[in-house]
């Protein structure tokens, strides 16, 4: 089996959330949910739930939400808790659904999640997996406890949006796929990179950087290319991106500067300057002495 090509590049830059991001996903669902349970309640009293269950799932994200704003081990508590969170509510949102006959209100709320999940979860083997359990519970609980044809096309709109989420999960890893095949070319052609984040530190330096001018990637990493005297000016300057948060002014879209490098070598490099989806500054760069020399 061919290994999928994996690159420092997507798995630390373009496809992790900031910090920011996972508040704001946490804070939505935690609102969400005590909305939807309010409105439940309000409109549709005759309906079962687990309150104790539904409330505590609830408190759970506001502890998450708080948890994200303290540094010691927030990687770890964050991706545990947050894992433990969703399965909670996954299990809670199936059990919501059979005991209440498969009900199209409370199937509604299954779908809802499905849906996120088709975002949060980058394997369609865990997808699968977790579809599979549902449909099997959802099936022994619909033939068991009588639901009736009245609420058949609950049954079946769960059955369709799984199946809608799974497509569309299908198509998203298809992209991020493409994108790592992308920029694995880029690598192989020792082509230069460089990401910055909102505040101008650096977030990534691709491997190239080794071979092109000798510095390895770490030792440019957050303010270690802007001290480094040979090529802190050898790119955009931090100013600009603090001064341009979210756009690239279109001087610099285009560039081509001269970079030193750790032997003394005078290096030509011809810039393309982008911004990605999370705010970063991407700069990508290709060597062009030779056209210099020439």
């Amino acid at each position: 089996m061919n290994q999928e090509p994996s690159s420092p590049f997507v798995t630390k830059v373009l496809l992790r959330l900031s910090i920011g991001s996972v508040r704001l996903v946490i804070a939505l669902f935690t609102v969400t949910s005590a909305i939807t349970k309010l409105l439940y309640n309000q409109f549709l009293p005759t309906m079962k739930d687990f309150d104790a269950i539904r409330w505590t799932i609830i408190i759970l994200g506001v502890v998450l939400f708080i948890a994200t704003f303290f540094h010691f081990k927030r990687r770890v508590i964050v991706s545990y808790f947050s894992l433990f969170l969703y399965l909670s509510t996954l299990l809670y949102v199936i059990a919501f659904v059979t005991v209440n006959h498969f009900d199209p209100n409370a199937v509604v709320l299954l779908i809802l999640v499905y849906g996120a999940s088709s975002v949060i979860i980058n394997s369609l083997f865990y997808y699968g997996v977790q579809s599979a359990i549902t449909i099997l519970a959802c099936i022994v609980a619909y033939s068991s406890l009588g639901a009736g044809e009245k609420n058949i096309i609950g049954f079946l709109n769960l059955l369709l949006g799984i199946g809608v989420f799974g497509v569309v999960m299908t198509i998203r890893l298809k992209l991020i796929s493409d994108i790592k095949n992308s920029y694995a070319n880029l690598e192989k052609l020792n082509v230069l990179s460089i990401v910055a984040n909102k505040s101008g530190d650096i977030v990534f330096v691709s491997p190239s950087v080794k071979s092109l001018l000798g510095y390895a990637p770490h030792d440019l990493m957050r303010d270690g290319w802007w001290l480094t005297k040979n090529l802190h000016e050898g790119w955009i300057s931090r100013e600009y991106i603090l001064d341009y948060p979210n756009i690239i002014p279109k001087e610099i879209e285009s560039m081509e500067s001269c970079l030193i490098a750790k032997d003394g070598r005078k290096l030509w490099f011809s810039w393309v300057n982008s911004m990605l989806p999370n705010g970063n500054y991407m700069g990508v760069a290709l060597d062009i002495t030779k056209y210099k020399q020439g």
